[in-house]
């Protein structure tokens, strides 16, 4: 009777595939039990890889790929030289200060008591964070636990060089099963709804999804019967809002959503 590999075990073996950031997280969790895990890449903006929320998984979506990461304390940790390890929200702050939307408004929200970062660069222009979450009601992380992490981190950094290091990520595992097409249909006509959350309006997100759909300003400009200079405008405004610096940016914005829409 074939017997279930260990966590490592299958981490290796899923190595330069899409399994690989459920693995890692499943390893992770082994060693230290959290509810919780998000993992994203960071180059000019953050790019999703893989969670496991249990709920309010719209908050990620809606609100911090589209805006709340500017104020993310391990993001801002980053961006002033913190380096590779694994920190606490509590060591990230004293680093950054606390930013009050972020910490009275969305990080309520979330539902998370604790959290832990893994930083770890497998790219001059590439830095993973790992975040990893407790939820209210659960007791703190120990000192133990800590040590334990990072202890192993190497061995995780080493993992994770060997997955991104030398190519661009790997798009996020779509569903098991094959989708019929007007399942597609369906999923691609919510995420378009939702694009963007709440910081888009109707006009914007309009322009956004002609843009998706291949059209140029002239053409987009025709299909909603407004001047080319008002596109140019909506669209300088909604790259503004979700912190999207091209099109490319709002494709892989678009299909984050799109692979994660239940």
């Amino acid at each position: 009777m074939p017997t279930t590999p260990d966590p490592l075990t299958r981490t290796i073996e899923t190595l330069h595939g899409p399994g690989f950031p459920a693995a890692l997280v499943a390893l992770l969790s082994s060693w230290v039990p959290f509810d919780c895990a998000i993992v994203l890449g960071h180059g000019r903006r953050p790019v999703y890889l893989y969670d496991n929320l249990p709920d309010r998984r719209e908050l990620l979506f809606e609100r911090y790929l589209t805006g709340a990461h500017q104020q993310d304390p391990f993001l801002l940790a980053l961006r002033q030289g913190l380096g590779a390890g694994v920190w606490t929200l509590a060591e990230v702050s004293r680093l950054t200060g606390r930013e009050p939307d972020y910490t009275h408004h969305f990080y309520p929200a979330t539902g998370w008591r604790e959290e832990l970062g893994l930083l770890l660069p497998v790219r001059p222009d590439f830095t993973l964070l790992i975040s990893l979450g407790r939820l209210a009601g659960r007791r703190p992380v120990t000192g133990a636990e800590l040590t334990k992490l990072r202890r192993h981190f190497a061995l995780v950094h080493a993992l994770c060089r060997q997955q991104w290091g030398a190519t661009p990520p790997p798009l996020p595992a779509a569903p098991e099963g094959e989708p019929e097409m007007e399942r597609v249909r369906q999923a691609v006509t919510r995420t378009l709804a939702r694009l963007g959350g709440p910081h888009l309006t109707r006009r914007e997100r309009e322009v956004a999804t002609l843009i998706l759909h291949g059209c140029d300003t002239v053409t987009i400009a025709e299909r909603l019967g407004i001047g080319p200079g008002t596109v140019k405008n909506h669209r300088k405004h909604l790259y503004a809002k979700l912190g999207l610096a091209s099109r490319a940016d709002l494709f892989t914005l678009f299909l984050g959503q799109l692979i994660t829409t239940p």
